[in-house]
């Protein structure tokens, strides 16, 4: 296993080369191809994978590290890297046959995004995209997703897809390797994105998040290399699609307090009100981003703790302790959602707060320095937080379980 240290080392300069740009591309609005595909160079896309199968091997606590720091630069390519992550997630979830080609894959250099959530009017939990075979016996994909973050810029696209659960045997009652299931008439697709039958539109009209073309992906019959099966609620994926929200917050509050400090270090105008005739020897300004840092490292000590929780986990599933293993997930499940009552309120505080510290020239749209509150309020809404800390909350009185986030829908008032 590849420690932290080592990796963020290795990937230091393709890490700044991310951030080089970033405020220039927000402002036109220019995707970051270039940026990503340096990072899929270095071969930043294997780090999650398993040492044994050619990757890094870098566990859940490392890997969260590492999307918090690339969030610091550019939160929107650092967005990219979390729908491979969940790809890869996803990967390792499945049976041995099935991981090991996938994974064998993402080694030589493949990327994939997401194409998750229904763009028609399916409830919670149904599937108005739909696969089924072809004359010629491959499985086939039609319908239209929405918020795809990440898939234009990738190789494959993971969708949640309903199919025939006759053509489907569930791991449960099989160990065969081949189509299978958890979740009867349910599975996930797993479709090359540049084939004449995939189209992926860049029409996310979100006021934050607006580089991460997380947007329109249209299959009309489009090809699948696989099905795969819908993750265990139980396991790791959930809890990673959770925590890897809030680690993208706390990179944002990273890049809002760093450029914060840059600007009061070199500030020279200030009132006839204040304290000291600098700025940044002003008690008062001080005492702002001494709180302001003592929130944001609480934010980052709760996104690591989830990441230790989650690798305990899985060294019991390792050990056999599978009962074990089960009950540390669903720890790390709770400490997600307790990290929803603190990590969106202490990021978005962060954003807001060093305006305090400025004068009203930090308004200026040439510094932009607006991206950062609206990433962080685009990021904090994917998952409504009052749900979570709900069960966190069910949990401590009751010992309810946490009811895993795993799809949204549209209500039939009928």
């Amino acid at each position: 296993m590849t420690s932290y240290a080592d990796l963020a080392a290795r990937f230091a300069d393709a890490f700044d080369a991310v951030g080089h740009g970033e405020r220039a591309r927000e402002a036109g609005r220019h995707l970051p191809f270039a940026v990503q595909r340096g990072l899929q160079e270095a071969g930043f896309g294997r780090v999650s994978v398993p040492e044994a199968a050619g990757g890094d091997g870098a566990s859940h606590e490392t890997a969260l590290r590492l999307l918090m720091d690339l969030a610091a630069r550019d939160v929107n390519t650092a967005h990219l890297w979390r729908s491979h992550l969940v790809f890869v997630a996803t990967v390792l979830d499945q049976v041995p046959a099935a991981a090991k080609t996938w994974l064998a894959r993402v080694v030589a250099g493949d990327w994939a995004g997401s194409a998750l959530a229904e763009r028609g009017t399916a409830a919670p939990g149904r599937a108005a995209t739909m696969a089924e075979r072809d004359e010629g016996g491959t499985w086939v994909v039609t319908g239209e997703k929405y918020y795809a973050t990440g898939s234009a810029f990738a190789t494959w696209t993971i969708a949640t897809v309903g199919v025939d659960g006759d053509a489907l045997v569930s791991r449960r009652n099989s160990k065969r390797a081949g189509g299978v299931v958890r979740e009867p008439g349910r599975a996930v697709a797993v479709v090359r994105v540049r084939q004449p039958r995939v189209r992926v539109k860049d029409d996310w009209d979100g006021f934050g998040q607006r580089l991460t073309a997380t947007g329109s992906v249209v299959l009309d019959g489009a090809a699948a290399e696989a099905l795969l099966e819908v993750p265990r609620r139980e396991g790791p994926v959930p809890v990673l699609q959770e925590a890897s929200l809030l680690a993208l917050q706390v990179g944002v509050g990273r890049a809002a307090l760093a450029e914060g400090v840059e600007l009061l270090r070199a500030r020279r105008r200030t009132f006839n009100t204040g304290t000291e005739a600098l700025p940044a020897q002003d008690p008062q300004l001080l005492e702002i981003m001494g709180r302001l840092s003592g929130q944001l490292a609480a934010a980052e000590a709760l996104m690591r703790q989830v990441g230790g929780l989650m690798d305990e986990a899985e060294a019991q599933g390792a050990a056999g302790d599978d009962d074990g293993a089960a009950r540390l997930m669903e720890e790390a499940m709770v400490a997600a959602y307790r990290a929803q009552a603190v990590v969106p309120d202490a990021v978005l505080g962060v954003c807001t707060g060093i305006f305090d510290t400025l004068g009203a020239s930090a308004t200026s749209a040439s510094l932009q320095l607006d991206r950062h509150w609206r990433n962080a309020r685009t990021l904090a809404t994917h998952d409504p937080a009052a749900f979570k800390v709900r069960m966190a909350g069910d949990h401590l009185v009751n010992g309810t379980p946490p009811t895993a986030y795993t799809s949204a829908g549209v209500v039939d008032d009928d």
